[in-house]
């Protein structure tokens, strides 16, 4: 997935009622010009391609909504990281993950307490 695609997303993310293709470029770049309709509307259908947005043309503007929960996305995407880098296992990425961040006492806690629900 491109870095625009992904913008396209989090801009629907934000928008849960569904955004026009004017709304959308108005939100990426400020200003709406013909060519970058042109250009967000292709990553529109690539993400329509990939299943992660739909549209409802009942209206005048075509509506755009994601398919899915940005929770959901990440999981995906987690998921298909551990698959392809870790071997299908969660615990050498997740270690990965707490190496590479600064953790300060009160995210260590919380990472803590979400670990010791898990025990349970």
């Amino acid at each position: 997935m491109t870095e625009a695609e992904r913008t396209v997303l989090e801009i629907l993310w934000e928008r849960p009622g569904g955004s026009s293709v004017r709304e959308i470029v108005l939100a990426m770049y400020g200003r709406h010009e013909h060519s970058l309709h042109g250009g967000v509307k292709s990553f529109l259908d690539r993400l329509m391609d990939k299943g992660l947005v739909t549209v409802d043309k009942s209206g005048f503007a075509h509506l755009f909504s994601a398919t899915l929960s940005r929770e959901s996305f990440v999981g995906r995407q987690l998921k298909h990281l551990a698959d392809h880098h870790f071997g299908g296992s969660l615990t050498p990425m997740l270690l990965s993950l707490v190496e590479q961040v600064n953790l300060d006492d009160k995210k260590r806690a919380t990472l803590e307490r979400i670990i010791n629900q898990i025990k349970d």
